[in-house]
């Protein structure tokens, strides 16, 4: 797909395109394909990109990579060091890395395969606790101690793993939720946005949406904002388990009121935490709430049974892979 936009070439200041289109890229001597957006000016036939469109391309491919290779994403590798309250250093030395590579993993450098099902293994208490007491001559005594206590203290399950596994149920990281992380948090401020935007809002709404923006996020940098699945049902496409999502989010408030001539539930709450999203997630969320805002239920109900994403899979009720994202038709 090309089209015409609103800027000037910088080699001749004529018109300008953008691409969209898929390529196969090479990564660790292995082929995958991402969608890849990129600038054409009309006059000379040169290319150029923005680092928002070179984040696209390699926030899909890093994501594939890791999917295939059962690698963990940096939210999850920072998880496994905080759910033990431990260092930097200290994770570092246990698992025999170098001084600095477990930050560099928190902060998107993908592992080595190795070290990345070494990662997956910690998640294991007695694993690591085992890993530990190999390591103990590194460890000052005192270190040592205070090191596996704080591991063997670890709960085996926190009130944040259970409504991981409420709102997520059993999703892995890839294409079906957009290699999102899974962020409780966020999820429950991005229904807030909506909800609170809207002033109160049908269910119905809400999960179009939640649908659009999260599909346009990654239309957009390759990654969701929620890492929910969506499946495609009678009345569009909706976050998985979303009855369950919305139930288990603390101040959203759930009114009766009457819709033609039957009892529906509206939605409502107090706020929301901007602080949840960063400045391109948050700026996602207002550009589809400008769309969506004037839109009654039914008709984002039908603006999205337009959509390759719901007609494509509405006949099996199946989950939408996020590369659907770049047949959006609404936004």
């Amino acid at each position: 797909m090309e089209q015409y936009v609103d800027m000037k070439s910088p080699f001749t200041g004529g018109r300008v395109k953008e691409i969209f289109t898929t390529e196969v890229q090479e990564f660790r001597k292995e082929n995958y394909t991402v969608h890849a957006r990129y600038y054409v000016c009309e006059d000379t036939g040169e290319k150029f990109t923005t680092t928002e469109q070179d984040e696209l391309a390699f926030n899909e491919l890093y994501g594939q990579y890791r999917v295939r290779h059962g690698i963990p994403f940096p939210e999850e590798i920072k998880a496994t060091r905080e759910k033990y309250g431990l260092s930097l250093a200290a994770i570092s030395k246990i698992l025999g890395f170098g001084i600095n590579q477990y930050a560099n993993y928190e902060n998107g450098q993908i592992p080595s395969e190795s070290n990345g099902k070494m990662i997956l293994a910690a998640k294991n208490k007695s694993f690591i606790v085992s890993l530990l007491d190999s390591s103990r001559e590194q460890f000052t005594e005192v270190e040592y101690m205070k090191i596996r206590n704080s591991i063997l203290s670890a709960p085996e399950e926190s009130n944040s793993d259970k409504l991981t596994a409420l709102f997520y149920s059993d999703t892995q990281c890839s294409v079906y939720n957009g290699f999102g992380s899974l962020n409780t948090n966020k999820v429950a401020n991005m229904v807030k946005f909506f909800i609170h935007k809207e002033g109160s809002v049908f269910p119905t709404k809400l999960n179009k949406e939640m649908f659009y923006a999260d599909f346009a996020h990654y239309r957009k940098h390759g990654r969701s904002i929620s890492g929910l699945r969506y499946k495609a049902i009678k009345y569009g496409p909706v976050p998985y388990h979303y009855d369950t999502i919305y139930d288990n989010i603390d101040g959203v408030e759930k009114n009766i009121v009457i819709s033609h001539n039957s009892e529906s539930t509206c939605l409502s709450c107090d706020g929301y935490d901007s602080k949840s999203f960063s400045a391109d997630e948050l700026a996602t969320l207002e550009h589809v709430f400008a769309i969506t805002q004037d839109l009654t239920t039914e008709q984002v109900v039908d603006k999205s049974h337009q959509e390759p994403a719901w007609a494509n899979y509405n006949s099996q009720s199946g989950f939408i892979p996020y590369s659907e994202a770049f047949n959006l038709i609404l936004l």
